[in-house]
This record gives structure tokens, C-alpha cells and sequence, in this order.
């Protein structure tokens, strides 16, 4: 599948804005063309996780209608419970009128790169870094149109009106700086909110970002992710690839901040920032470590508690989670044609194997393991598993439930009843109007 993305994906015209069925035909005429245009789309459903050992579902819903009220007033989209998954709110898109689908001819312009685009067409707003150009004489309070620079040639800091055929209108946004906040000081750099976005063509709501230690914004398929997972008050768990963390405190949260949960990460900047996030967690631990050498094969194994650090004896964990590297091509809406090279994309089911070599033996018979990806390529999803379960035969693929997403992909080899008990997000079956992600889980036998 690699070499058809390769082939295919940087042809595909302004991938900032949904493809037409013209532009279409032009990419490919086959099934991936589909996948291009799911890529390009904005998720239209908005979902935080609440912390339910902080704050009730409903007092956080509250919170959310409080604030779409007071901006949208009685056409206020609808926030909803989803059944199997009580910690979790959604927020439904906005009614057509509310979307302002063209950009104002006398408005001036403000430039962002396609990575902030990305954030505003799904809900945020635009932070001071976040601002590349800014048209000289624009005023606080004044609207503006809102472009994302898809090929990256926008000059930071430029006062004129950026001209290109390869920038995508997003929105009107309402500015809360001026120039000479964003570009006169390079010694201290701004911060906070720049441009609060009024309206984009995507529908989602534009509330910036409401997280705080009683909710978080996270994509279902993650939510889903550590659900299958299931974590039980009292367990040992380990998570091999942490940061930024969302992922470990949800876990943490499940089990009722009791039991043991052990985060690595093998970026001491992404540590730091997550310890930050997952300093009220008691059963939270975090170490600076590389998880494809976390067993320590020679090691006896240990009591509950009685191991500190990594590396770590065999059977240590009652469940482990792999929410391992990937190449990221789930990740939606894709604004530009930053696909990685082919050997990098390579790269990864390489990585993704040898944390495997270390969960399995890590985790005790009897226990859990859930490998994860937010990425749709065969390579990464079905062929990792295909692979662990020739490699591991102590491994047994069991139901990925709560089931909220479709069916693993067919594969020559791998029969269709595996297949079924795998979840991918993607642009076919349920729910796909989230991000690509995949999720297998696996029982050790005893």
C-alpha cells in the first residue's frame, strides 16, 4: 500500500479542501481515491473524555452547552452520551447557516501553516505561533479571513497580502493581537490566543480548546483504544509508548487511580510535558526509556511493587499497551502532501515488531495486550498482527470490544474470522467520520 500512497497522494490536487468528483478522476480511478478524499475531510463530530474521578459526565456537559449557548444561541448543536463508553461527550456539527462556506472579499487576511489549519477546521482557535502573515493595519477586534499556506512558501511576519494558488480559505476569525505582538519581540516569543475563529467550512464548533484537568479533547478512536483495553483496579499495567499521556491517564481513570501504571517514553521533552499532565494520578508512574529495550530477559521476576524502574523482569504487567509509532496517515484532515519518504514509512513496522518482542514476554499468561496504530496502512495494522501471532503462538487474538469502528482488512493468509475481531477507523463501515486508527487485542495464553 505504501507505493500506491507514493504514487498517488502527492498528485492529488489542493488537498485542503474535500476533492470534487472531477479532481477525482484525475488522482486515480480505484479504491484509493476514496481514501484521499476521507483524508482530506474534517471529522465533523467534536469528543472530549471526562475525568470522572474529578468531575461528573453531566457537570462537564454542562459546562460545554453553557459555552455553545452563549455563541450560538438556540442553534446550539446537540452534545451527547455514547452507550459502552459513559465518559465520554460528543458534540454534534453546526447547522448549515452557521458555516460560512466563502471568504469576504473586504476582509484582509491572516496566513497559517497547513498543521494549524488542521486545528482550526476541527475546532480550535489560532494561537500566536500559529500566525505566519498578518496584513499590516489590521485592528484587535477587526474580522478576518483565515488561509492556510499548503506548500509553505508564505514569508513569516509579511505584511502583504499573501498570493498563491496553493493557499485554502478555512474561516473568519475575530483578531485578539496586532502585529507588533506576533513579530516585533523574536526574544520573547508570543503566546496565547491570536485570532479566535468565528466561523470555518468545516461545521465543527469553534470553542478553541476546553480541556482541563476535569475533561479532555480526544478522538474516539483513542477513547475506543483503551476501552478494549480494559484495565482493572489493582493491576499492573504498562503503556510502551505514552507521551503525550492522554492515553495513560485514561487508564488511570478506569481503574480508579489504583493499581500500578507504568508510562514510558523514550523523549525526556515529551516525559516532562506529560508529567506535568499526569501529576494528580497516584498510581502514575513515568520513565525516559526506550521501550524496545524494556525486558530485562536475565531478571527474575518480581512481586507486585517490586520493581522500580526499567528495564523490566518477564511476566511483570497484567496488561500492556502498544500505541506504537507509525507513519501518522490516519490523521484527518490531511491540508498538504507531507507524506513521509518510503524509507521512513519503512521504518516503522520494524519499530512496531520489536515492541512486540518486548510486551509479549513482559506480559504474564493470562494477561492483555492491545496494539494500536492512528495510521490505515496494511503494513502497520494487519500485517503487524498477522506477524505477532506466527511469531508469538502464545498469543491469541480475542474481540476488540467495545466495537465502535469496522472490520480489519482481508489479507491473503489471514482468515476473515480474525479479520472480524480486529477495529479499524477508516473511510467504510461504522463510524467514519473519525480519524483512521486500528486497534487488535490479544489474550496470552495461560
Amino acid at each position: 500500500m505504501y507505493d500506491h500512497i507514493l504514487m498517488f497522494y502527492p498528485k492529488t490536487p489542493l488537498l485542503g479542501k474535500p476533492l470534487l468528483e472531477a479532481d477525482i478522476l484525475k488522482v486515480n480511478s480505484d479504491a484509493l481515491a476514496p481514501l484521499l478524499e476521507w483524508l482530506c475531510l474534517t471529522p465533523k463530530v467534536t469528543t472530549y473524555r471526562v475525568n470522572t474521578l474529578r468531575c461528573s459526565v453531566d457537570a462537564f456537559r454542562k459546562k460545554i452547552e453553557e459555552k455553545l449557548a452563549a455563541r450560538y444561541g438556540v442553534k446550539s448543536p446537540r452534545v451527547y452520551c455514547l452507550p459502552n463508553i459513559p465518559e465520554m461527550l460528543c458534540i454534534d456539527p453546526l447547522d448549515s447557516r452557521l458555516t460560512k462556506a466563502h471568504a469576504d472579499s473586504k476582509l484582509k487576511e491572516i496566513m497559517v501553516d497547513s498543521s494549524c489549519g488542521a486545528a482550526l477546521l476541527r475546532g480550535a482557535h489560532i494561537y500566536a505561533p500559529g500566525v505566519l502573515a498578518m496584513e499590516c493595519n489590521t485592528e484587535r477586534e477587526e474580522l478576518v479571513n483565515v488561509y492556510a499556506d499548503l506548500d509553505g512558501k508564505c514569508k513569516r511576519g509579511a505584511v502583504k497580502r499573501y498570493e498563491s494558488p496553493h493557499k485554502v480559505f478555512l474561516g473568519t476569525g475575530k483578531v485578539l493581537m496586532q502585529r507588533y505582538q506576533l513579530f516585533n519581540n523574536a526574544d520573547k516569543p508570543a503566546t496565547g490566543v491570536a485570532v479566535e475563529m468565528q466561523s470555518t467550512v468545516s461545521g465543527v464548533p469553534s470553542l478553541g480548546d476546553l480541556s482541563s484537568e476535569d475533561g479532555l479533547l480526544q478522538n474516539l478512536p483513542s477513547i475506543v483504544c483503551v476501552r478494549v483495553l480494559d484495565p482493572q483496579p489493582g493491576e499492573r499495567i504498562l503503556d510502551m509508548c505514552a507521551a503525550p499521556g492522554n492515553k495513560t491517564s485514561h487508564i488511570a481513570e478506569l481503574i480508579g487511580d489504583g493499581g500500578s501504571v507504568v508510562a514510558l517514553d523514550n523523549s525526556a521533552s515529551r516525559v516532562r510535558s506529560m508529567l506535568l499532565k499526569l501529576k494528580h494520578y497516584k498510581s502514575i508512574t513515568a520513565h525516559v526509556f526506550d521501550s524496545t529495550k524494556a525486558l530485562a530477559p536475565e531478571a527474575p521476576s518480581a512481586p507486585f511493587g517490586e520493581f522500580t524502574a526499567p528495564p523490566f523482569p518477564c511476566a511483570s504487567f497484567d496488561r500492556i499497551l502498544i500505541d506504537a509509532p507509525c507513519s501518522g496517515l490516519g490523521n484527518r484532515p490531511q491540508l498538504s502532501c507531507s507524506i513521509k519518504q518510503a524509507k521512513v514509512l519503512s521504518s516503522y513496522p520494524n519499530i512496531q515488531r520489536r515492541l512486540f518482542e518486548q510486551a509479549v514476554p513482559l506480559l504474564r499468561p493470562g494477561g492483555i495486550l492491545v496494539y494500536s496504530t492512528c495510521t490505515v496502512t496494511e503494513d502497520e495494522c494487519e500485517c503487524i498482527v498477522a506477524w505477532a501471532l506466527k511469531k508469538f503462538p502464545e498469543l491469541h487474538l480475542t474481540d476488540a470490544t467495545p466495537r465502535w469502528g469496522g472490520s480489519g482488512l482481508p489479507l491473503p493468509g489471514f482468515a476473515t474470522c480474525k479479520s472480524r475481531l480486529l477495529q479499524r477507523f477508516g473511510p467504510t463501515g461504522a463510524n467514519a467520520d473519525t480519524v483512521g486508527f486500528f486497534i487488535a487485542k490479544f489474550h496470552k495464553k495461560l
